[in-house]
Parts: C-alpha cells; sequence; structure tokens
C-alpha cells in the first residue's frame, strides 16, 4: 500500500511540475515568438505580469483583466557620425599576432637620379648608389592599447524586452570605428603637412574671416599642390556643412554626376574633376579662437572645417598615411558572479602615423 502511495505521490508531484513546466514554457514562447508581455488573471482578479516586472523598456497596463502589450524588440539608434577616413590610408597588420611592437615602412624618398655616362668599347659603365629609401617606424607603446566595455546588470538584463547585450556590442563597435576615425583624421594634420589651401583671400588660419568658404576653385588649388609633388589627388573629405555649399554650386553637381561604371567609396557623394567628394562629420572642426591642429601657433579667425584631400602615387598606392595593427578589433563578453552582472567589452590596438605629407593637401574655410 505504501507503494502504491508512493507511486501515486510521484505521479501527482510529476504531473503537476510538468504542468507548471509547460504552461511556463508556452508563456515563454509566447514572448519570444511575438515579442509581447503574456498577463494572467490570478485568483484575486488582479493583473500579474509574467516575463518583465520593473525596469528597462517594461511598463503597467492600467486595467484590470487579460490584457497584452506588443513590444519592437529593436532598440531605434541614434544617429551615429559619419566614418570614413579609413579609406584615405593603408592599413598594416604585420604585428598582429607576433612578439613584435614595432614594424618598419620602407619608403623611398625621391626619384633614383641614375648618372649615366659615355663609356668607350670594353670600359666599365656607372652604377648609382641606391640612396633614396628610408623606413617610416611604428612603435607600439601601452599608450597604443585601447579597451574598455558596458556592464549590463542582471536586474536590467532580466527585465528588458530588448536584447542588452547585443546592444551593448553595437554601441561598442561604433566607439571602436570612431576612435580609429578621428586618430587618423588628427594624424593627417602633422606639422609636416606644407600643403594648405584658405578659404576665400585668407593666407593663414587666423586671416579666415566670414564669407571664406569652400568652392570648386578650392579643389583645383589643393589638386595642383599635390601634383606639383607628382602625386595623384585622389579623394577629399568635407564635412555635411561644406557638402551643403556644394550642393548649391552649378558647376560642381553638373560636374559630379557619374557616367561609367566605378567603384564609389563609403560617404561619396560626387567626383569633381577625378577627385572623389566624401561626406563625414568626423572633418575636424575649428571654433573661433580655436589652435589650429597643423599650425599650433595659429587660431582660427572663424568657426569652420579643415577638409582634406589626399593623394596616391603613380602605382595607385595610398602613401598619405598608415595605420600600423597590433590587435585588430576585439569584442567579448563574460558573466561577473561578484557583480551579477554581464560585461561586454573590447580590445583593439594601433597607431596612425603620417607617411608622405605631400600626397595630401588640408583645405581650411568657414562655415559661414
Amino acid at each position: 500500500m505504501n507503494q502504491i502511495n508512493q507511486k501515486m505521490d510521484m505521479s501527482h508531484f510529476t504531473r503537476v511540475n510538468l504542468s507548471d513546466f509547460l504552461r511556463e514554457k508556452q508563456l515563454r514562447d509566447i514572448e519570444l515568438s511575438n515579442n509581447r508581455k503574456v498577463f494572467f488573471l490570478d485568483d484575486a482578479g488582479t493583473t500579474t505580469t509574467y516575463g518583465s516586472s520593473t525596469g528597462i523598456a517594461t511598463s503597467t497596463p492600467g486595467t484590470v483583466g487579460v490584457a497584452g502589450i506588443t513590444w519592437f524588440n529593436e532598440i531605434i539608434k541614434y544617429a551615429e557620425d559619419l566614418r570614413r577616413f579609413d579609406q584615405a590610408v593603408m592599413h598594416n597588420e604585420y604585428m598582429v599576432n607576433t612578439g613584435a611592437h614595432e614594424v618598419m615602412i620602407p619608403r623611398t624618398t625621391s626619384n633614383l637620379s641614375i648618372t649615366t655616362n659615355a663609356t668607350g668599347e670594353g670600359e666599365d659603365m656607372h652604377f648609382t648608389d641606391m640612396n633614396n629609401i628610408t623606413t617610416t617606424p611604428i612603435t607600439i607603446t601601452n599608450s597604443y592599447y585601447k579597451k574598455g566595455g558596458v556592464s549590463i546588470s542582471d536586474e536590467s538584463g532580466q527585465n528588458s524586452m530588448v536584447d542588452l547585450v547585443r546592444q551593448a556590442r553595437y554601441v561598442i563597435t561604433q566607439a571602436m570605428a570612431r576612435d580609429l576615425d578621428v586618430d587618423i583624421a588628427t594624424e593627417l594634420q602633422d606639422s609636416s603637412v606644407t600643403n594648405v589651401v584658405y578659404g576665400g583671400d585668407a593666407t593663414s588660419p587666423s586671416s579666415l574671416d566670414t564669407g571664406d568658404v569652400i568652392n570648386t576653385d578650392k579643389i583645383a588649388d589643393a589638386m595642383a599642390k599635390i601634383e606639383a609633388s607628382n602625386f595623384v589627388p585622389s579623394m577629399m573629405f568635407v564635412h555635411p556643412n561644406q557638402i551643403k555649399a556644394f550642393r548649391k554650386d552649378s558647376d560642381f553637381t553638373n560636374a559630379s554626376q557619374y557616367g561609367g561604371r566605378e567603384v564609389i567609396l563609403k560617404g561619396e557623394v560626387g567626383n569633381y574633376l577625378g577627385i572623389k567628394i566624401i561626406n563625414t562629420t568626423n572633418t575636424p572642426a575649428f571654433a573661433s579662437g580655436a589652435t589650429d591642429t597643423n599650425e599650433s601657433t595659429e587660431t582660427w579667425g572663424a568657426a569652420g572645417h579643415c577638409c582634406m584631400m589626399v593623394g596616391t602615387n603613380q602605382m595607385n598606392q595610398l602613401v598619405s598615411g598608415v595605420v600600423g595593427w597590433k590587435q585588430k578589433p576585439y569584442v567579448d563578453e563574460d558573466y561577473n558572479k561578484l557583480r551579477s552582472a554581464t560585461h561586454v567589452f573590447y580590445k583593439q590596438a594601433y597607431r596612425a602615423k603620417i607617411l608622405e605629407p605631400k600626397a595630401m593637401c588640408l583645405i581650411k574655410i568657414t562655415d559661414a
């Protein structure tokens, strides 16, 4: 008899828990498949929320009885800045997954002048030393390792209808790309860059004044400075404020229409005189009175932007600058038991460096 009672108890225990399990599973499945909260009317006639309580992306309806709220589980993203400068430089990965902390970028410094001489029969020819090659070192120290993360508490994660870990990965990826873009733009304003074009009749940042805005003539002027050093102008990075001026310029709009099939770069809005015009909000901005990055003894006379034209060599190599990578972008996550939180973190290590200052030109103009 006891055995029978035990079997009945075990059977009853199993049925009750299985029923509860299936009920909970059904509720969870509804939540996941329909992206909605599920409410259950209990014996007291009050509404109980299943799957969430308080916290992120939850709410309590003001009705009594069975209710349902449909949730859109994709977070609407804030507008991110336009990251485009990684297209202006070459990327070197020689140090990745090695013990090296430095890489040498070999480059020629000039055309090698071969000395010729008339030789008679049986006489030795003249040989010229290969003396036009130098190296640019890219050294990675501790300061070039970038790392950080986002912490998501258990309470926030479990009480949210959206995937917070996925959102954390998104914002981290955007932050890593922003860091790289800004670092490249800053390096390309190095003091070694002497090819500079100013808006209007200005001859320095301090002499810039209202009205010294961009126009198509400035594109031609910048091209001439790069071509004078035997480089080939290729692309120009401008801020939306300058794009607005171009869009109102019939010379630009009539000439920027594409004819044949060609590669379109990220953010490219047109092509003028063979130069790809690229729109980016990371174009360096300067307030009136701000110190110029390229000319550190100068301050800006009016608010504006430093647009950049970069070129290639005759072999179509991006020679204005280089990014030397030590650790490629890495995103991961783990769970911290002591803090009861999920940590989403990132690491990357690189250094941006200018290579050929003469292969680029800075265009410093005002916004109005």
